[in-house]
């Protein structure tokens, strides 16, 4: 066999031998899951519940809020939920998912927030903007936030 041939011989076994790539991720399957947790996430904090707004993230990750240091890990993020959340309520919670973009076990999402915020003292603040979330796929099908950054629309 030639040099040539052998070459080309062992370059179709070796293609042949690898695996083959993972299937194509689900998108519009991914995006309904996370729009179902976006849901229950508005809820939580619609009714104050930072338990609940926690379970939303997974035990390493990461809060980025405007004008606040970053909280890192569940009990960090509850705690600073808690805090906002002690000051006031919110109301009028909706997100709106521009986009999902899918590999492997995480998946990126993009959208646009709007609430009001209602200080115990004070008058009610609507805010509007846009977020960016990391979410990672769990061992039992369901999927946790990792990264949560957002900030406003609105000047300061």
């Amino acid at each position: 066999m030639s040099p040539a041939r052998f070459v080309l011989f062992a370059a179709v076994a070796i293609a042949a031998c690898a695996p083959p790539p993972p299937p194509a991720p689900d998108v519009a399957a991914i995006t309904k899951a996370i729009e179902a947790q976006n849901a229950t996430f508005v809820t939580a904090l619609e009714k104050g519940d930072t338990v609940a707004m926690a379970d939303h993230y997974q035990d390493d990750a990461m809060l980025m809020l405007p004008n606040a240091p970053a909280a890192t890990g569940r009990a960090a993020i509850m705690s600073m939920g808690a805090g906002f959340l002690s000051a006031g309520s919110i109301s009028a919670f909706t997100l709106k998912t521009h986009d999902v973009v899918a590999v492997g076990d995480y998946a990126v999402e993009t959208g646009a927030y709007e609430w009001t915020f209602t200080p115990k003292k004070g008058t009610p603040a609507p805010d509007k903007g846009k977020y960016l979330t990391l979410w990672h796929k769990q061992a039992d099908g369901s999927w946790k936030l990792v990264r949560d950054i957002n900030n406003s629309d609105l000047p300061p």
